[in-house]
């Protein structure tokens, strides 16, 4: 006998039907989910110092189905004190096609000095974004990102012509911290590396130069706001260059990672990096050599000393301060590269730390790689590296102290692992 399908049965088949589908995707959604998360991660103090607050960034790949909801997220729990914290993702890279996503997840972490826990990383729904400290204004290169600590300006200025580029590079920073002190340089952007100079030009360029780099992201969220820019070096194309800024919430420093990387040959006479200028707003200077002695000196005495034993390229850290006012701007140097792509020496010619004095009273750093020789420079050669810049108060009694604590932790980060599930 045929079977007779009323206008309702059709309605009620189809209505079944989907539903079926719903659920099947439901559960498979789920079984991805369970094969992936949660994760379990072991966290380490590797050094014997307490972490009241550190960033931990982990990498992952997950396929793209787990988080084409907007509304998911990662969450981390502490399974011994049961209490979960919102993570930020950064750097995310989608590939639908292929079911992949590839990310950065950060989130906050609190360890007592050898301690080693075991926290879980799960994908959850609905998550309240955290409220913090850390600010985001402005748009494209111009912006402006503030915690508690400092006030940093990257947005361009018609004030002068080193100073209108739209470059994304810092241009001013304010010292908060009860000081209300604002470094700057009148006619250049603070952050003035890294810059270089090739045969044939009269004057060097600097990355303040760059307008509108070609390869531009910027990722904000409460724990981090980060800008990676990427182009051909200003009147350079033989240099591809790299910057990364990060900015912390809760934390008095940003971080900077930049490479040069030659794709094709240069003569250079100049190459330098870890660069600030500043006008006249300090008195003294300190560092600390590699053998592990600081040394500190008025500005108006360190030419007796440092012209006969400059500062190492690689000395670990260096600083400006006021002796009277008690503010203070540091270079914590964490990552110095000069590794080729073949695994050799990059060249370079007499590199040291010059510490000098610009027109007016100015004052600045730097880390020559070559100095003012003309030199040989083949493609594949790569100078790589990463500092942290740090605003903090002389102390009274140890004079060093706060930026010695943040040397400290920075240079042995906390360890993570992710275990087997």
């Amino acid at each position: 006998m045929d079977r007779i399908i009323l206008k309702d049965d059709r309605h009620y088949e189809l209505v079944t039907f989907l539903i079926l589908i719903f659920v099947f995707l439901i559960f498979s959604q789920a079984l991805l989910s369970q094969d992936y998360f949660p994760v379990r991660i072991e966290l380490s103090e590797p050094a014997g110092l307490e972490r009241v607050l550190e960033y931990v960034e982990l990498d992952l790949q997950v396929p793209f189905d787990l988080l084409k909801d907007s509304l998911a997220n990662f969450v981390v729990t502490d399974l011994q004190e049961n209490i979960s914290q919102f993570c930020q993702i950064v750097q995310r890279q989608d590939f639908p096609d292929r079911n992949l996503t590839i990310l950065k997840v950060l989130f906050p972490v609190s360890l007592q000095a050898n301690q080693s826990k075991v926290v879980t990383l799960d994908i959850k729904k609905k998550l309240e974004v955290p409220t913090t400290d850390l600010k985001l204004s402005g748009t494209g290169f111009d912006r402006i990102i503030e915690n508690k600590f400092y006030r940093a300006d990257l947005s361009k200025s018609s004030q002068s012509e080193a100073k209108n580029h739209d470059s994304g590079q810092l241009r001013e920073l304010l010292i908060k911290m009860g000081f209300n002190q604002l470094l700057f340089r009148t006619e250049n952007r603070l952050h003035w590396g890294p810059n270089f100079q090739k045969e044939g030009l009269e004057y060097y360029e600097t990355i303040a130069g760059w307008d509108n780099p070609k390869n531009y992201q910027i990722d904000s969220g409460p724990y981090l706001v980060e800008t990676i820019r990427q182009d051909k070096a200003p009147a350079h194309p033989e240099i591809l260059l790299s910057a990364v800024y990060q900015f912390y919430s809760n934390l008095p420093y940003f971080s900077f990672y930049s490479e040069m990387n030659f794709i094709d040959d240069a003569w250079i006479f100049l190459l330098r990096n870890d660069e600030m200028t500043m006008d006249s707003m300090f008195t003294n200077v300190a560092f600390q050599r590699v053998n592990g002695m600081v040394e500190s000196y008025p500005f108006s005495q360190r030419y007796q000393y440092l012209e006969k034993n400059p500062v190492s390229n690689d000395a670990p850290w260096l600083c400006f301060y006021h002796q009277e006012k008690r503010y203070a701007f540091g270079s914590i140097r964490l990552r110095y590269d000069l590794i080729n792509q073949f695994g050799d020496t990059s060249p370079v010619y007499q590199p040291y730390t010059k510490i000098s004095d610009g027109v007016e009273g100015g004052k600045y750093w730097n880390r020559r790689l070559i100095n003012e020789r003309l030199t040989y420079v083949p493609r594949g050669s790569r100078y790589t590296e990463k500092n942290a810049y740090l605003v903090f108060e002389i102390d009274t009694t140890d004079t060093f102290k706060n930026i010695i604590y943040w040397i400290e932790r920075l240079k042995n980060p906390i360890q993570s692992r992710i275990l087997e599930n």
